[in-house]
């Protein structure tokens, strides 16, 4: 799978830019891993020269992806970027449904109050929890802010 780059005339590796879309509705991306990748784990996907490429949760603008499964640093990553999402990884939180799930220091974290689309906000959370390290949520495909 390679996109055109746009930047720079040569054969480096590149992710397309398209956003898909799969039968149940569940939205995807491409992009470069920066680093490993963990199943379930959220990461942010940011565009630079080479399409699509993962970076830490932090500070940049761009979509909040899930990889489906472990993905080496370097390679190709199908990340899911809207749809549901069973277990999602995250730090341990208590959350009720219709919470937002935000991005906060480089972190998941509950944003307290229904889901508006506010900045740094990427999902829904779809199941009460108390104290739960993983989440079933409802990714929203839009880019955020996250700080």
């Amino acid at each position: 799978m390679g996109g055109s780059n746009i930047y720079a005339g040569n054969a480096i590796t590149k992710a397309p830019w398209d956003v898909t879309y799969d039968a149940d509705g569940k939205a995807w991306i491409y992009a470069i891993a920066h680093a490993e990748l963990t199943a379930l784990t959220p990461i942010l996907v940011i565009v630079n020269e080479f399409g699509n490429v993962t970076l830490a949760l932090g500070v940049a603008r761009g979509y909040v992806g899930i990889p489906e499964k472990t993905i080496a640093s370097g390679a190709l990553a199908r990340l899911q970027i809207g749809g549901k999402v069973v277990d999602m990884i995250t730090p341990s939180l208590s959350t009720a449904v219709g919470h937002a799930l935000t991005i906060t220091s480089g972190a998941v974290a509950d944003e307290g109050s229904d889901y508006t689309g506010a900045i740094r906000e990427f999902c829904v959370n779809i199941t009460e929890t108390t104290t739960s390290t993983t989440h079933t949520v409802q990714l929203v495909p839009d880019k955020i802010t996250a700080s």
